[in-house]
């Protein structure tokens, strides 16, 4: 999988760049951060699983982050094709749209792990209880 996500971002990185015969420096920077990437994405991988094993909620929020960022994407793609949707003209999410909902994701997020842990919390001590 992280072979495949840094051809992926190669692949970006290329289509980024006017002109692929000159190297210049947008290209290795560009090609910097690809190797620099993939590379942390092998000696983190271990450490993210077991972080996400013991929080799935987290999971979950980096889904939803994840389609957030994929909606704004197409948005913007589908802006500069000048393409329509049902006889509207597609129109860029903007940035400020983008993160107010990333933050309330992530307060969301907060404010029912803070719960969740109550719950857990409550559930143990009526158990000590019941024993």
């Amino acid at each position: 999988m992280n072979v495949i996500f840094s051809f992926d971002s190669i692949l970006s990185a290329m289509a980024l760049t006017s002109n692929l015969s000159n190297y210049t420096v947008e290209m290795i920077i560009m090609s910097t951060a690809i190797v620099v990437s993939g590379i942390m994405m092998l000696v983190l991988a271990d450490k993210v699983s077991e972080f996400l094993r013991k929080n799935r909620m987290f999971e979950v929020l980096g889904l939803f982050v994840l389609l957030i960022v994929g909606v704004m994407l197409l948005t913007e793609g589908g802006h500069l094709a000048h393409l329509s949707l049902f006889g509207n003209a597609i129109v860029p999410m903007s940035k400020t749209t983008f993160y107010f909902v990333i933050i309330v994701l992530v307060i969301v997020d907060m404010v029912q792990s803070k719960y969740q842990k109550k719950i857990l919390k409550r559930e143990r001590i009526e158990e000590g209880f019941k024993s």
